[in-house]
């Protein structure tokens, strides 16, 4: 009895290390649900939530309800307020239903580098763009988050600052009128390897971090 006992105790232990437990999962399937829907403000499909084991977090993958091609992931991240992050703007930045996103943006800053302006996370891009432009970690970015860049090829210390400023404000209060919190850079340099680059950040909350 007690042999078999403790080769139950092991199975479960061995089952929770590699799959999570059916408790953990519901109780984060529900989080996610709530976390999603607050931060964007509309009604998402959660498909299902796992465990991986290699990172010893839970995930889990949903859709808009009306758009089901549109599937995202919502991963544990301590390094997040919220303890998710998920890539969704990446997902909804690919697909055709940013096209008026995209057209609004490019009313605002008309001379944005088409090549770079493109919706990644950060964990997939490098640390640092060139001199003198700051790592996520200092703005407090979880790597997880998305970033879109604005690259403008022009010196700051020649352009119309104050105007350029106005812009900014104007772009993140569009940004939370239409419920898409994403991490905005704006980056103003005649080449990569101009000393005197300066970047902005929009976080996701709106706040305009300059650097």
């Amino acid at each position: 009895m007690v042999f078999a006992g403790l080769i139950l105790s092991f199975s479960v232990y061995t089952y929770t290390v590699f799959y999570g437990t059916p408790w953990g999962k519901q109780q984060h399937k529900k989080n996610m649900q709530s976390y999603i829907t607050e931060k964007y403000q509309t009604g998402f499909v959660l498909t299902k939530v796992s465990y991986n084991f290699l990172s010893e977090t839970y995930q889990g993958f949903a859709y808009p309800k009306e758009h089901s091609n549109l599937l995202f992931i919502i991963e544990e991240d301590i390094d997040s307020p919220a303890g998710y992050s998920d890539n969704y703007p990446k997902v909804m930045w690919d697909s055709e239903l940013a096209t008026n996103l995209k057209a609004e943006i490019k009313e605002l800053f008309p001379n944005l580098d088409e090549e770079m302006f493109k919706a990644l996370q950060i964990k997939d891009k490098a640390e640092y763009f060139g001199p003198n432009i700051p790592s996520y970690n200092e703005t407090n970015i979880s790597i997880l988050s998305t970033s879109i860049p604005i690259d403008i090829k022009e010196n700051w210390k020649q352009v119309n600052q104050k105007n350029e400023i106005q812009k900014m404000k104007k772009l993140s209060q569009f940004l939370q009128q239409v419920n898409f919190p994403v991490l905005m850079e704006i980056r103003y340099y005649q080449d990569e390897t101009n000393e005197q680059a300066k970047v902005f950040f929009i976080t996701e909350k709106g706040e305009i971090i300059e650097k």
